[in-house]
């Protein structure tokens, strides 16, 4: 495959590109479904194929094909020029593309266990034994689980002379039990860390021993009180966050949907250049890192698909805004002279496009408060865990979330189970609202595994880390803002 990419750098080369790649892409990916004691689904499937970049005069062309052959990749740099040409010819601004440097490399998602030499038998025991305990408990009707694995091999060339060969691994584990009592059905959901590991992943987390305790929750919610409408004080734990951190943080600092490049799926966003540096996005003890770099995050690689190597930044320190999610393509917009290797395509057929990285909220400084210290110090408030529905506005700045199990707090002390618990906020206030973060000892991983974005959709996955946050005089229920 080397010496077949290599000929496509030559040919790229002579047919006039000022840049050009080749990746080719390896991909099997297999999900599981139960249900109650029935085995619902099993998918697993295998493809390949090769992507091809040609750029000359501002211009991109991009070309795929699933042929892995010398001849046909002279058919798709033809297309590719003419494509690059043509839209050359259509910009009204040619786009400029950062330097990089030339790297040969080999990378691999560090894993103990390869998750699809695991029969299919033992993964679909694990999951109707854990349908099997979430069922023991009364008032329990239904009980599903899942489980998906991913396994990426990604090989780029490029005419700056970079060569990689990167090897991605996930395994994700999730499950719900619905209660049902007289007047209404109540959901209550196991949210595994999603992270880049094999099968060690499944067998290290807790999953048939917190099945009673979920299935129990959502018995409880049944008997729950609605959330009321009022102001009050927030503790969010990390599987919480996650959701918030990438809605409101990671796409509101992506550059294309900044400048405008990308308006889908909820638009563009506030976060303007003109406040790069001087933008208060939240307390001055909430700082907030871009991380491609981060052991076994969703969105780890040691080069994006620009050959960029993938690195470490501040999107938010001391509360200021300072920086952004950028590409080859995009960091210029700014004044950038590099990229921050954010470039990522979910497949062989699929250009590349700008992605947020593993966004996490930093723990706080030594001496924080433990999360017992947090609702210890709060007289009145909702402890939520987990993620529910939620809105965000065109300009990710209003938006509403839901967690998946609330808990009011009353005089320093957990107290009952609140059912349909929101809240609504507008993002900087929100964040700036911070005023208490816990400490590294329980800053935990969590993340997102099916985020949709561009035409035709792409499916990224990314972790985002927190501790525990406490933020004040938050707006609860259903009330407008």
């Amino acid at each position: 495959m080397k010496d077949l990419m290599l000929y496509a750098v030559d040919q790229l080369h002579e047919k006039g590109a000022e840049y050009g790649d080749i990746r080719i892409g390896f991909y099997r990916n297999q999900s599981l479904s139960t249900r109650d004691q029935i085995v619902s689904s099993l998918n697993d499937a295998e493809d390949s194929g090769i992507g091809i970049r040609y750029y000359r005069r501002g211009g991109w062309g991009f070309v795929s094909s699933p042929l892995i052959s010398k001849t046909e990749i002279d058919r798709l740099i033809v297309k590719a020029a003419v494509m690059a040409e043509a839209s050359s010819l259509g910009c009204s601004e040619p786009i400029t593309l950062v330097p990089v440097g030339s790297y040969n490399a080999r990378w691999s998602v560090p894993f103990d266990e390869d998750p699809f030499a695991v029969s299919n038998r033992e993964k679909i025991d694990l999951l109707l034994a854990i349908n099997s305990e979430m069922r023991k408990v009364p008032n329990i009707h239904q009980a599903v689980s899942s489980m998906s694995f991913n396994r990426e091999h990604k090989l780029f060339a490029s005419t700056v002379g970079t060569v990689t060969d990167q090897l991605l691994m996930r395994a994700y584990v999730s499950y719900t039990a619905t209660a049902v009592g007289p007047e209404r059905f109540e959901t209550r959901s196991y949210q595994d860390m999603p992270l880049n590991e094999g099968y060690e992943h499944v067998r290290n987390a807790p999953l048939v021993e917190n099945a009673r305790r979920v299935a129990e929750e959502a018995v409880a919610k049944l008997r729950a009180a609605d959330c009321p409408e009022k102001i009050t004080d927030l503790i969010l734990l990390p599987s919480h966050t996650c959701l918030v951190i990438h809605e409101t943080i990671g796409h509101a600092t992506e550059l294309d949907r900044v400048m405008g490049w990308e308006a889908d799926f909820a638009g563009t966003s506030f976060a303007t250049p003109e406040k790069l540096g001087n933008f208060s996005y939240g307390s001055p003890k909430f700082n907030v890192v871009a991380d491609r770099t981060r052991q076994h995050g969703r969105a780890t690689v040691m080069f994006d698909d620009d050959g960029v190597p993938t690195q470490e930044w501040h999107l938010i320190k001391d509360g200021i805004l300072r920086g952004y999610s950028t590409t080859r393509a995009t960091a210029d917009l700014i004044g950038e002279t590099a990229s921050r290797g954010c470039s990522f395509a979910d497949s062989w057929f699929n250009a590349p496009i700008l992605r947020m990285p593993n966004v996490s909220i930093e723990p706080g400084a030594e001496g924080s408060p433990s999360l017992s210290d947090l609702i210890s110090g709060t007289d009145e408030g909702i402890l939520i865990d987990g993620t529910g529905s939620f809105s965000i506005d065109h300009q990710r700045i209003n938006f509403q979330f839901g967690g998946d199990a609330c808990w009011e707090i009353k005089h320093g002390k957990i107290g009952s189970i609140m059912r349909r618990v929101t809240y609504q906020s507008h993002n900087p206030e929100f964040w700036r609202s911070v005023d208490e973060i816990c400490g590294l000892d329980e800053w935990q991983m969590f993340g997102v595994v099916n985020c949709g974005k561009g035409q035709p959709m792409q499916v990224a996955q990314l972790t985002h880390g927190s501790a525990p946050l406490r933020l004040r005089h938050i707006r609860i229920g259903r009330a407008r803002i």
